[in-house]
């Protein structure tokens, strides 16, 4: 089993590199820019007046220029999210997709090693490689929110990025599972890429479109509220709905995996 884990990290050595020199210099540039906005923050709020919530709320509310608002709408709730999230579902639907494909799936299980250890192995993997790439952002993020004086508590700040972690690696969860069913790596990616668009539009506008509430709670976005975690006010009983989302993914693809003919 560890050396499937190994090997998978191996295989993804020079991804995992430039992912993670990519998500540092969006956060560099996009800090870089703190100081000039943060000075002209009345003008800009004027300008941006005019929106209506709804189109606000697409980018994590109403407040763009405080410290809280700037680095929540800039970064915590969108961008870095987004990236992850490309990363993570990319990876959810080809840890055993591109095995599969490539047909080496079939030399992987003629090692000792069970179909739950090779689907488990493939999963820690794959969160490995995630939480490596998230904790590299993370810590670029908290030290330049020091260089520019933010003002934010660090501690808000890393509890906002373990949230975001928690969000990608649902969205990598559904990915891995729908390849573990059977189902090919575009296909996998495509119900994927629609389910996240999906929650997080229905997810944003929840707070602005009352009728959207209800549907919101099955969408994992619903509860990422990074602007709450950035103000230490977010109640933290909500993160366990991406707990038992990834559990229940897992568990699923074990049992999937495990019936399937791979000959």
């Amino acid at each position: 089993m560890f050396s499937v884990f190994k090997w998978t990290l191996w295989q993804r050595r020079w991804s995992t590199l430039w992912w993670s020199l990519g998500i540092v210099s969006l956060i560099t540039l996009t800090l870089s820019f703190y100081p000039t906005i943060h000075n002209q923050a009345a003008q800009l709020n004027k300008s941006f007046g005019s929106l209506n919530n709804s189109t606000l709320a697409l980018f994590g509310g109403t407040d763009f220029f405080s410290p809280v608002g700037y680095l929540n709408s800039q970064l915590i709730y969108l961008m870095l999210p987004l990236l992850l999230i490309i990363l993570g579902v990319g990876l959810g639907s080809s840890l055993i997709g591109r095995e599969e494909s490539e047909g080496t799936i079939e030399l992987l299980l003629a090692r000792p090693i069970s179909r739950p250890r090779l689907i488990l192995a493939k999963a820690l993997a794959g969160a490995f490689i995630i939480f490596l790439v998230t904790t590299i952002g993370s810590l670029v993020t908290i030290g330049l929110a020091k260089v520019v004086n933010m003002g934010i508590p660090l501690t808000n700040i890393a509890m906002a990025c373990l949230a975001c972690f928690m969000l990608v690696l649902t969205f990598s969860a559904i990915a891995f599972l729908l390849s573990s069913t059977g189902r090919g790596r575009a296909s996998a990616l495509g119900i994927t890429i629609v389910y996240t668009l999906g929650g997080y539009i229905i997810g944003s506008l929840a707070n602005t479109v009352h009728g959207l509430r209800i549907p919101s709670m099955l969408f994992p976005y619903h509860y990422y509220q990074s602007a709450d975690i950035l103000r230490g006010t977010f109640n933290w009983s909500s993160i366990t709905f991406f707990g038992i989302f990834i559990g229940v993914c897992l568990i699923l693809a074990l049992l999937s995996f495990r019936r399937r003919d791979l000959g």
